[in-house]
C-alpha cells in the first residue's frame, strides 16, 4: 500500500464477511426508506473497495452467478489469498485487484451499481479518502447504491485517548504491529491498573484483555494502529458524499432506519424541533451514543410510492437466520428491549421454518398484508430473518473450499445456503457434520437447521 494511505500493512487483516454488502441486503434497505433499487434483470456490477481477503465478493459471485464481482485492495497479501480460493472455486465472474485507490480510480471498469466500502473510510486518512470518493464517483452507475460504513462519533469519544495511547506506546515497540499492540497494552494495563483516570474512563481499555481473548490479534493491530485511525460525525461523512453527488437513503443497520426502535419518546420528541436532515441525523447519534454507521447512499435514485413500496418488500424472498426452536420474539435496543411475540410473528417463523419464501406467500385469510410486513420488518431487525436471492445455487463445493482455506483458530467459518445465506460456525461443527461424526446435544438444532438448508 502506497505510504500516503497509512495503514496497517506488515500482518495480513482476518478473513471475514458482512452480511450487510449483499445486493439484496442493499436494495431491501433501499426499498425499505422508499427508493428503487437497481435493476439487475441483465445482470450488474458490484465492487468492494478495501476487501481484504475477499471473503465477501467470493461469496456473492458464488451466490450470484448473473453479477460481475471486483475486488479491490492494496495489500498485496490479501489479494493473493482471495485470488486463489477464487481460482479453486472456479469464479470466472469475480476479479481481484491489488491496487490502493488512487491507482484504481483509473482502472477500465464497468459502471456498478454496487460499491460498497466496509470498516475503511475511517482509517485511511484524507487524501485516500478522497481517492476512495472519486473512485465512486467515476464508477458509480446511475441509480447506483453506496455502502460506506465507519468509526463514529460521539460513540468513540470517550476510547480516543486509549486509542492514541497504544498508537504512540506501539511506535516504540519491535516486532510486527501484532507484536507491538500486544507489548503496548501490557504496558497499558499498567497504568490502568494504577488508576489512570482517562483509561478507566474508555470502555475499550477496560475491556481490552478479555476482548483480547476473543478476537484474533490481527483484529486489533487493524483497529487501533492505523495511524489516521479517526472515527468521523455523519454530518461531515454526508457533506463529503453530497460533494461528489450521493444521497443519503438508509441505514444498513436495519433497525437504525426505526425511530421507535432506538429512541426513547423524549429523545423523538427533542429531534421533531431540528429540521435540517443532516443535522437531525447528527443529534440522533448522540442520544444513541452511535459508534458505529453503515451508511447507504444512492445518486440519482428514483423514489417509490408506497404501493410499489410495499408490492416489493412483499415480493421480496426471505430466509430464517436460525432454527425456529431457537427463536426469541424479543430484542435488545439502544431504548430497551423490545417485544413481539405474537401469533403473525410466529406464523412468519413457522412457514419461513419449512425454506425461504416470499413473504406475501406467508400470508393468510387472518393476517393483513400490513400486519404480515410489520412483523417480518421487525423479526428482519432482529436477525431473524434476512432478505435471499430467489433462485437457489449450488454451494456444497464452495463450502468445502471455505471449511478447507479458512483458519478456524483465529477466523470465523462461514456456512453459505443455496440461497445466499451465509452464517457463521465453529469449524469443528462443520467438519463433525461432513465426516458424519457425532456432535454436542446443544447443537443439534443447528445440524437440524443446516440441514434443511441444503
Amino acid at each position: 500500500m502506497a505510504n500516503d494511505i497509512r495503514y496497517v500493512t506488515d500482518v495480513p487483516y482476518i478473513a471475514g464477511f458482512t452480511a450487510e454488502l449483499a445486493p439484496e441486503w442493499l436494495d431491501f434497505v433501499a426499498v425499505l426508506s422508499g427508493f428503487r433499487p437497481p435493476r439487475r434483470d441483465d445482470g450488474f456490477a458490484w465492487c468492494e473497495l478495501g476487501c481484504g481477503p475477499g471473503m465477501a465478493p467470493i461469496i456473492f459471485a458464488a451466490t450470484h452467478p448473473a453479477g460481475r464481482f471486483h475486488g479491490i485492495d492494496a495489500m498485496p497479501d490479501h489479494i493473493g489469498r482471495g485470488s486463489r480460493i477464487s481460482e479453486r472455486a472456479g469464479l470466472d465472474n469475480l476479479n481481484f485487484h491489488a491496487l490502493d485507490f488512487a491507482a484504481a480510480c483509473d482502472l477500465d471498469l464497468p459502471k456498478f451499481q454496487y460499491i460498497v466500502a466496509h470498516g475503511v473510510y475511517a482509517w485511511i486518512d484524507e487524501k485516500a479518502a478522497a481517492d476512495l470518493r472519486r473512485f465512486i464517483d467515476r464508477h458509480l452507475a446511475p441509480g447506483g447504491l453506496v455502502y460506506v460504513s465507519y468509526n463514529a462519533m460521539p460513540g468513540w469519544a470517550a476510547d480516543g485517548p486509549f486509542q492514541h495511547l497504544v498508537y504512540a506506546l506501539a511506535a516504540t515497540e519491535r516486532g510486527n504491529s501484532v507484536d507491538k499492540f500486544a507489548a503496548a497494552t501490557a504496558r497499558l494495563k499498567k497504568l490502568l491498573d494504577a488508576g489512570a483516570a482517562a483509561l478507566r474512563a474508555s470502555p475499550a481499555a477496560v475491556a481490552i484483555e478479555e476482548q483480547k481473548a476473543r478476537r484474533p490479534q490481527a483484529y486489533f493491530a487493524h483497529e487501533y494502529l492505523a495511524p489516521a485511525w479517526r472515527p468521523l460525525y455523519v454530518d461531515d461523512v454526508r457533506r463529503e458524499m453530497a460533494g461528489i453527488g450521493l444521497s443519503p437513503i438508509g441505514s444498513a443497520t436495519l433497525r437504525d432506519n426505526f425511530d421507535s426502535f432506538v429512541l426513547r419518546r423524549a429523545a423523538r420528541d427533542a429531534l421533531q424541533e431540528i429540521e435540517d436532515p443532516d443535522q437531525r441525523e447528527l443529534a440522533r447519534d448522540y442520544f444513541m451514543e452511535q459508534s458505529f454507521r453503515r451508511d447507504l447512499y444512492g445518486r440519482g435514485v428514483d423514489v417509490l410510492d408506497e404501493n410499489e413500496r410495499r408490492e416489493r418488500l412483499l415480493a421480496g424472498h426471505y430466509a430464517m437466520m436460525r432454527p425456529a426452536s431457537l427463536v426469541e420474539f424479543a430484542m435488545g435496543t439502544e431504548a430497551g428491549r423490545l417485544s413481539f411475540d405474537n401469533p403473525v410473528a410466529r406464523h412468519i417463523v413457522s412457514v419461513l421454518a419449512a425454506g425461504p419464501r416470499r413473504l406475501q406467500d406467508c400470508s393468510s385469510e387472518t393476517i393483513s398484508g400490513q400486519d404480515l410486513l410489520a412483523n417480518a420488518l421487525v423479526l428482519c431487525c432482529a436477525g431473524i430473518l434476512s432478505p435471499v436471492t430467489a433462485r437457489p445455487v449450488a454451494v456444497d463445493s464452495l463450502n468445502e473450499i471455505l471449511l478447507d482455506v479458512l483458519d478456524s483458530k483465529t477466523e470465523a467459518t462461514f456456512h453459505v445456503s443455496p440461497h445466499g445465506m451465509v452464517l457463521r460456525f465453529e469449524g469443528g461443527l462443520l467438519a463433525a457434520l461432513r465426516d458424519g461424526k457425532p456432535i454436542p446435544e446443544t447443537v443439534q438444532p443447528w445440524a437440524d437447521f443446516l440441514q434443511a438448508l441444503r
